[in-house]
């Protein structure tokens, strides 16, 4: 049915009557004042933003602009509105937001743009196609319901390219790859060929240039020399321009540079020395114990040239160190200048951040399967060469029983179960650019469980963000996850077999992926713990570590099981708050491109509205002293410890979460540590040094303000701001946050697909 011939207005007044018995007084005038274009997209559109621009001080009017979407989407794929009440499924959850984005992206739309399915027909089909890879045990049906259930009830979302793909005509499921790329014209094209599939698909990939001869070395047969490995990547970039990952997401690639590279100082300056250089790109140097040891003891390094030193595939720094011995050097310098210079353009630009290679090594599940060079687009997940990883993640915000203040171990076991038995059938029913990733990925079986809403939970329980208690909780809650993940796996290889590359493994020999480990009482004080926390965790289920890695020894299903990914869109879907961040702001400005509006925090919301102080100055006040309310006198201490935002925490919290939850994570943990504007070139480094002894495998530091066109002047009134915003500054879909200055206030302002954490992380 041909939307053009419904008239919008009368469309806005039947669903608003239906849904709030009338229509909100001088709606219908402000919106025929904004829009001279009075169609169907136009109207509907300005209506939205029009009721969301309320929503600061009136939830009613958020709800209706999610039912006034909710309906036009009907209108669309069913042909008849008043199907989508009274709210069922996943839709009876969905926030306004959320389902905002789901439209905009997700949703398989027409030719036109209009929308061919509802968010529950959505899951339907996730479900649906995901569950076929049951059909051969014969419990495709049990299992469809079960992955209904977790979706429709927000407790458990796959990465982005499982939602938008699964069951269309190029069902590749995958988030993320590692492409290989070797010294040869013919590698570096067929990389660039298998990225484009790559990127078609809205995914992402990682690739190691190291393997490229560094700028001036000489090419035999053209008497040429080399324009070096940051040269080529500028093709990389060019191409994830031009697919712009299928149209749906901008493209997502991680670049990394190995420490004894002769290019690596250009490689460090790639991004802080141009704006707008490579901005398709995350990039890390990829850097060895041994380069961190002479950094500190400011000695000379050794940087080898591939071409002259082609066994260049080492497994540790002690077979690094042999090869400096005997390759002859490119050239020597000292190591500590180099360290100081990712921390300097770390500081400048928020690139590069760091890999810990040997670290990533020693918990490699598969080492007679070659060593591990690179990682996704996020950091979250190191691969083999040619592999691909599906992740999704559990909202622990489901999982608080706020009432009476106790976790829900149970439920989130049995979901941890499921979850694990939905990433392995994606791999199964996914499909893949080249033959090659579809055996490496079928050899390993990797699938990545993680986490988000890890703030939402802690306030929840009325735990601060950057304490010891936070610490102790997250170490509890992700010990708990491993275990029922790695069980699941185990039981799912007594059904269905072993991962292949299995028998060669360290789970054949009873070695979990997180061993050995960083001791717990090296990133938190247990007797700073207080009693509450820990009667938080005297419930939980008892783990039988012993049995797990004895039926593990047998065989299980997957080399790595858990990972800890951004999740910034699929956060936002699920309406909960980023991965294991905390809240990047309590009270902001959100940008988009049909309006902008003031967005709350749902417990400060609760709290302002419980107390009368739900009203436009205390909001311009909260936004105006940067998103968080540690300042403010009128509110308790109990909210203000609660509700701390990311550059209210010190830097060193940050990197104690990430270490925290590495401690049980089969593969790595994507953590933005943010800093404020005034943090020196020091604390990058510190920063860095901090990560690299509490065993995190990688870290990406952002300091705040760092980039160019990050602050804009607006000089007017909020709500006059709010209709009319200055033009933002966006390099290739990625300044997803930046700050507005009204006058002597400074308030944040984000793009509609920023969940908070990485400024340019997208899962």
């Amino acid at each position: 049915m041909s939307i053009n011939y419904i008239d919008p207005e009368k469309f806005i007044k039947e669903v608003m009557e239906l849904r709030a018995g009338t229509v909100p007084e001088g709606l219908l005038d402000e919106v025929k004042k904004r829009t001279n274009n009075r169609n169907w997209k136009s109207m509907l559109d300005v209506t939205e933003v029009v009721l969301v621009e309320s929503s600061a001080t009136s939830m009613k009017a958020l709800n209706l602009a999610k039912d006034l979407l909710l309906a036009r989407i009907y209108q669309e794929a069913k042909g008849d509105w008043r199907k989508a009440f009274p709210l069922k499924g996943f839709e009876r959850r969905l926030k306004w937001s959320g389902l905002r984005l789901l439209y905009v992206r997700y949703l398989i739309k027409r030719s036109d743009g209009s929308a061919m399915e509802t968010p529950n027909d959505m899951i339907e089909r996730v479900s649906s196609y995901v569950s076929l890879s049951e059909h051969a045990y014969g419990l495709r049906d049990e299992a469809k319901r079960l992955f209904i259930d977790i979706m429709s009830g927000g407790r458990f979302i796959p990465n982005s390219p499982t939602l938008m793909n699964s069951a269309t005509r190029y069902p590749q499921l995958a988030a993320c790859f590692v492409v290989r790329i070797s010294d040869s014209i013919d590698s570096i094209l067929e990389a660039l060929r298998v990225s484009a599939w790559i990127f078609k698909s809205g995914a992402g990939a990682g690739y190691d240039f190291s393997s490229l001869r560094p700028r001036g070395s000489p090419i035999i047969g053209t008497g040429g020399q080399s324009s070096g490995p940051v040269s080529f990547m500028k093709l990389f970039d060019t191409l994830a321009d031009v697919i712009k990952e299928g149209g749906k997401r901008r493209a997502a690639m991680m670049g990394i540079l190995h420490d004894w590279h002769p290019d690596i100082s250009e490689f460090i300056r790639a991004k802080c020395e141009r704006s707008g250089a490579l901005e398709n790109f995350n990039i890390s140097v990829g850097v060895h114990n041994s380069f961190i040891e002479k950094a500190l003891k400011d000695e000379d390094w050794a940087l080898l040239n591939p071409l002259h030193c082609p066994n260049l595939d080492i497994s540790s720094s002690e077979e690094l160190e042999e090869m400096q011995r005997h390759c002859e050097a490119e050239r020597k310098v000292n190591a500590g200048n180099i360290l100081e210079l990712i921390a300097e353009c770390a500081w400048r630009s928020g690139d590069p951040g760091v890999v810990f290679l040997d670290t990533i090594n020693l918990h490699n599940a598969t080492p007679a399967l070659g060593r591990i060079h690179s990682t996704n687009p996020c950091g979250e997940t190191p691969l083999l060469d040619w592999e691909a990883c599906n992740l999704g993640s559990i909202n622990l915000s489901m999982y608080v029983d706020e009432s009476n203040k106790r976790i829900l171990w149970n439920e989130l076991a049995e979901d941890v179960h499921v979850a694990v038995r939905f990433l392995d059938d994606v791999i199964d029913v996914s499909r893949y650019p080249v033959p090659r990733i579809e055996e490496a990925v079928r050899r390993t079986r990797k699938i990545g469980l993680g986490v988000m809403g890890w703030a939402d939970f802690l306030s929840s329980l009325e735990v601060p963000y950057d304490s010891h208690d936070a610490l102790y909780l997250a170490d509890k809650i992700m010990e708990f996850i491993a275990y029922y993940a790695r069980k699941a796996s185990n039981e799912l290889a007594t059904e269905r077999g072993y991962y292949p590359a299995f028998p060669s493994s360290i789970h054949r020999e009873g070695r979990f992926n997180f061993e050995p480990q960083v001791p717990s009482q090296q990133i938190y004080d247990l007797s700073k713990v207080n009693d509450e926390t820990k009667a938080l965790v005297k419930d939980r289920p008892s783990l039988d570590w012993r049995k797990v890695r004895s039926e593990m020894k047998k065989g299980t299903r997957n080399a790595t099981v858990t990972t800890i990914a951004p999740t910034g869109s699929i956060s936002i879907i699920a309406g909960t708050s980023s991965s294991i961040e905390p809240y990047f702001a309590l009270v902001y400005i959100r940008h988009s491109e049909i309006g902008n509006w003031i967005e709350i925090n749902p417990k400060l919301y609760r709290w302002l509205e419980e107390n009368e102080m739900l009203r436009d100055e205390v909001l311009a006040e909260v936004a105006g002293q940067g998103g968080g309310i540690r300042w403010a006198k009128w509110a308790p201490e109990s909210l203000k410890r609660s509700l701390p935002t990311a550059l209210e925490i010190e830097w060193k919290w940050h990197v104690k979460m990430q270490a925290v939850f590495q401690r049980w994570v089969d593969n790595a943990v994507s953590k933005t540590i943010n800093m404020p504007n005034y943090i020196k070139q020091k604390d990058i480094l510190n920063a860095m040094l901090l990560a690299w002894r509490l065993g995190c495998k990688g870290i990406t530091v952002f300091r705040d303000k760092s980039r160019s066109g990050q602050v804009l002047e607006a000089g007017e009134e909020i709500k006059k701001v709010l209709e009319k915003m200055p033009k933002i500054k966006v390099h290739k879909d990625k300044e997803l946050y930046g700050w507005l200055r009204i006058g002597k206030r400074e308030m944040m302002v984000v793009r509609d697909n920023y969940a908070g954490g990485c400024p340019t992380c997208d899962i």
